[in-house]
């Protein structure tokens, strides 16, 4: 698997689950080393494998670095609230990233995002509110992340005391079927 899947062909979800062994977390930066990709890139996918072993300190850094340096980048907010939301970590920081990323750039994945920081506080209102704000944006209506809207929506939903939010989720799961599991991963779930 490593040899035929470097990194950048796991999801967050298999990365864990083969990063927590250390010669397997070695051998995919190594695989990483000859995949062709820049240096740069290298090093940041790097990062990521430390963190789904445990220690995602330098990988966060890594983004919150990146908006100092580029202030004027309004996406890099949006990186460093994807960080710490769909991988579960820092969530002592994780509101107040995201809602700098939302006051920079006011974009549907960026209120996913937020919406599913919102969700592993236990924020389901305001959840809510992102999600519905995201999946009404017609510039959005393509986006990758849509399905992740519709799930987040539904967890939302329910949470709230709406069944209807079942709907919403079926929706997701039709449209992407790993989207539950990457967001049972972060410790949501309906």
């Amino acid at each position: 698997m490593i040899k035929s899947r470097p990194y950048y062909g796991l999801d967050w979800h298999e990365l864990k689950l083969v990063a927590v062994d250390e010669q397997s977390a070695t051998r995919l930066k190594d695989a990483l080393v000859h995949s062709g990709r820049s240096a740069a890139s290298v090093m940041e996918q790097s990062l990521w494998v430390d963190a789904a072993a445990g220690h995602p300190e330098a990988a966060l850094a890594f983004y919150d670095t990146n908006i100092l340096k580029h202030a004027d980048d309004k996406s890099l907010p949006n990186a460093a609230c994807w960080a710490r939301a769909a991988h579960g970590l820092d969530l002592k920081n994780v509101l107040a990233v995201c809602n700098a990323a939302v006051a920079a750039d006011r974009q549907g994945y960026t209120l996913v995002n937020r919406g599913k920081a919102e969700l592993q506080l236990g924020l389901a209102e305001d959840a809510l509110h992102d999600f519905n704000e995201a999946l009404s944006d017609k510039r959005f209506q393509s986006h990758p992340m849509l399905a992740d809207a519709a799930f987040g929506r539904g967890v939302a939903r329910i949470r709230l005391g709406d069944a209807n939010g079942r709907k919403d989720i079926a929706t997701a799961t039709r449209a992407n079927s790993g989207v539950a599991t990457s967001f049972a991963d972060i410790g949501i779930v309906p």
